[in-house]
């Protein structure tokens, strides 16, 4: 996953930076070994969380970065967590646009057995997502 999700990340910047938004991404990930159709699953997670930070989480220019991180937790678990420092979704996520990537965030996660999480006490926006190995 460090590896999949390394070249996932790249991409990721090298398109949304080609669209004119400049944010670093920054990824910290385990090794994980991790069974291809969950890991397909967690990349798109992953793309639509990224996208929607460069979309809403710095508006006007505003410089700040993503954070993406892959982790083990605990209980046999595994946590997905991407956030930034824009201005928060407060205490409920707001559907801007279409709300297909919410959706598909939501259909993404249900595949893994589990859902995406918002923080609302974090000061930006955090999503989490942990699952059985």
């Amino acid at each position: 996953m460090e590896e999949y999700l390394g070249g996932l990340v790249a991409e990721l910047q090298q398109s949304l930076a080609a669209g004119g938004a400049e944010h670093p991404i920054r990824l910290e990930a385990e090794p994980i070994k991790l069974n291809p159709d969950k890991a397909v699953s967690l990349g798109v997670v992953v793309a639509e969380l990224v996208t929607n930070a460069f979309k809403y989480a710095y508006p006007d220019g505003r410089a700040g970065e993503v954070r993406v991180a892959f982790s083990t937790a605990p209980a046999d678990h595994l946590r997905l967590t991407v956030e930034d420092d824009g201005p928060g979704l407060g205490d409920k996520v707001v559907t801007r646009g279409t709300g297909l990537g919410q959706r598909v965030i939501a259909a993404m996660a249900r595949s893994l057995n589990s859902r995406v999480e918002y923080d609302p006490s974090y000061n930006g926006a955090r999503a989490v997502l942990a699952f059985q190995a």
